[in-house]
């Protein structure tokens, strides 16, 4: 039970999803439709594996300085402070080319109801594609449901940050990649065997864990799943296309013994992605 319970840690943080990938503009009534036209549209877009679609899940807050951006009659039960309203919004990668590559658009800011929305980066996640009627039913519904990963292989990417311009030299010298406009990013694909209970069978759960490593000016960055990779407010502005392009490995790899033994899976070490280079397995696999 060791390694479920360290990947239901791994997504419960991000907590049930109520919104969907739909638009905003058919989440309102017709009177309420989102205002974009001061707003800032951003770009990710790069090559994929064919069989999986990337997301950008992002969490808008209304500005501190209108009114009608805070909960009306509530406030924080931490220390009274009012509580600002904010929008979950999925945005679910558009494929061309085969799809080979994606491209996912979205805004930076809204206004809706007198209130602006305004976003600080958002959460990457990609998963493969299936037609299983059981992922729109309970409990598969939810991407943060562990249960999921026993019809379909994902996981989480990487969370982009917005940093005050004036960290940008601290961070210059940290293992965080910041203002970066581009990344190979190399996926292995992995499973692992357990039950949900004791009372239950056990089960194997199929995920995908991505890393991007390099020297940039001579320091190693590097990031995976819970990582962070960060922009400052002005280059955020400047650069509005970000590009990540994804590689898949071919093999299925495993943690622990028994199970490839059992399973005829390679087995991976725990950190492979601490001694590997992304870029060479992004352009040459693991063949």
């Amino acid at each position: 039970m060791k390694t479920f319970k360290k990947m239901t840690a791994l997504f419960s943080f991000l907590g049930a999803i109520n919104i969907t990938h739909s638009a905003l503009a058919a989440e309102t009534p017709a009177s309420e439709q989102p205002d974009y036209s001061e707003t800032q549209w951003r770009t990710f877009y790069g090559e994929k594996p064919v069989d999986y679609r990337p997301e950008f899940w992002v969490t808008y807050y209304g500005s501190e300085e209108q009114e009608a951006c805070y909960v009306p009659d509530a406030v924080s039960l931490a220390n009274g402070s009012p509580i600002r309203k904010k929008i979950y919004k999925e945005f679910i990668a558009e494929e061309t080319d085969n799809n080979k590559h994606y491209v996912i658009r979205y805004p930076n800011k809204f206004k809706l109801n007198g209130c602006v929305y305004s976003s600080g980066g958002g959460r990457f996640y990609m998963e493969e594609k299936s037609d299983d009627p059981r992922l729109n039913q309970e409990p598969y519904t939810k991407k943060t449901q562990i249960d999921r990963f026993s019809l379909i292989r994902g996981g989480d990417i990487v969370t982009v940050s917005l940093i005050g311009d004036h960290r940008l030299d601290d961070f210059n010298r940290g293992k965080t990649y910041v203002n970066k406009p581009n990344y190979n990013i190399f996926c292995y694909k992995y499973n692992f065997e357990d039950s949900l209970s004791k009372n239950e069978k056990t089960m194997v759960f199929k995920f995908i864990n991505c890393f991007s490593s390099s020297l940039e000016n001579g320091i190693r960055k590097i990031f995976v799943a819970n990582s962070y990779i960060s922009y400052t407010i002005d280059f955020w502005k400047q650069h509005p296309d970000i590009n990540l392009n994804f590689r898949l490995s071919n093999k299925i790899y495993c943690y622990i013994n028994d199970e490839c033994k059992k399973a005829n899976l390679p087995k991976l070490e725990r950190g492979f992605w601490k001694n590997q280079n992304s870029e060479e397995l992004y352009q040459k696999g693991d063949n």
